[in-house]
């Protein structure tokens, strides 16, 4: 999910904390659990600090990785928890058991709400590197927002948090039983109206009734939306030759590399500059409009030389090649020099 998500998330954690007499009964470890749960609603996110460290490429690959782990899990609550109790070192044991329960609460519906979504997570490492994802709510849900938003409303005329909270988070629990069943409608529907071999994945939108729909075969890529029944083409994308030597040169490249070991359904474009070559590579499966603002982009000589690359989230054209422009220069001004 998005980061306004976790965190909106984080704060009816705190709310929904209240059933618990211990959290109900104290003043000091109230505070501390609404700390905790709206720090370990983020914490798996806070492998942002791979792109502050190793560059944008490298986060691209590893985001959702190491840090939504099984011992991830328990390695940011117990920090989380360590962390807390410095400020709040008159928490007794039982009450640190609370805090700590409710802190791994926050951190594993992190974990679970981004395996529901097209992106997913690495949740299921060291047991397996796959990527799991399950494709059934969109990166940001306004209902699960508004239902949020509804209990912060109601806690402030009601003051009973940890009853609302309760009632709205098992209305989310009956909503993500329905938005999986719909996928799974989607998915079957998708599949009769296709009819062909080929793999097909279904992506979740912010409308109910509308799914985006990527499907793959040996040679070629098709994008469609799915609205309520009525399935519209969007795109057909012929295959990019598998062997050309400017595509395999391109996968060479580091940013190119870390978007493809975390992409699906991927589609290459290859375009003539004045220096050579720009490369881009579309992960299909995140559309806006007519637009795959995930991609990877790189740029080489006419004889297989990488000047620069770029990968990551780009809804603007400019926003890439203002990256890419300053790096081709310095990359000329070396094979000139």
């Amino acid at each position: 999910m998005d980061t306004s998500t976790h965190i909106t998330m984080g704060f009816g954690l705190a709310g929904l904390a209240f059933i618990d007499p211990a959290v109900a009964a104290g003043t000091e470890l109230s505070s501390a659990v609404l700390i905790g749960t709206v720090l370990g609603s983020n914490a798996p996110d806070f492998d942002y600090g791979i792109k502050i460290v190793k560059g944008n490429g490298m986060y691209t690959e590893h985001h959702r990785g190491l840090s939504h782990s099984i011992p991830a899990w328990f390695m940011w609550t117990g920090l989380l928890t360590a962390i807390i109790y410095l400020f709040h070192s008159n928490l007794s044991t039982l009450e640190l058991i609370h805090l700590f329960g409710w802190i791994f609460l926050a951190v594993l519906l992190h974990v679970g709400f981004d395996i529901c979504n097209a992106y997913g997570t690495q949740a299921a490492r060291p047991f397996t590197k796959k990527w799991l994802s399950l494709n059934f709510i969109s990166l940001f849900d306004p209902f699960i927002i508004f239902l949020h938003l509804l209990g912060f409303a109601l806690w402030g005329l009601l003051d009973s948090p940890g009853i609302i909270f309760l009632l709205i988070y098992s209305t989310i629990g009956l909503y993500l039983l329905e938005r999986f069943f719909s996928s799974r409608r989607a998915m079957t529907m998708a599949k009769k109206k296709l009819s062909e071999n080929g793999s097909i994945t279904v992506i979740p939108t912010i409308l109910w009734s509308v799914w985006h729909i990527v499907s793959e075969t040996d040679s070629c890529l098709r994008s469609f939306e799915l609205r309520s029944k009525d399935l519209k083409l969007i795109h057909t994308f012929e295959k990019s030759d598998p062997e050309s030597s400017i595509i395999a040169n391109a996968k060479k490249d580091q940013n190119v590399g870390h978007f493809l070991n975390n992409s699906k359904h991927v589609q290459t474009v290859v375009l003539p500059i004045p220096s050579g070559y720009e490369i881009r590579f579309f992960d299909l499966r995140f559309r806006t409009k007519n637009h795959y603002p995930y991609m990877a982009v790189c740029q080489m000589t006419k004889d297989g030389m990488i000047l620069s690359s770029c990968t990551g989230w780009f809804h603007q054209a400019d926003k890439f090649k203002s990256k890419l422009i300053s790096d081709e220069n310095s990359g000329k001004n070396q094979l000139e020099a």
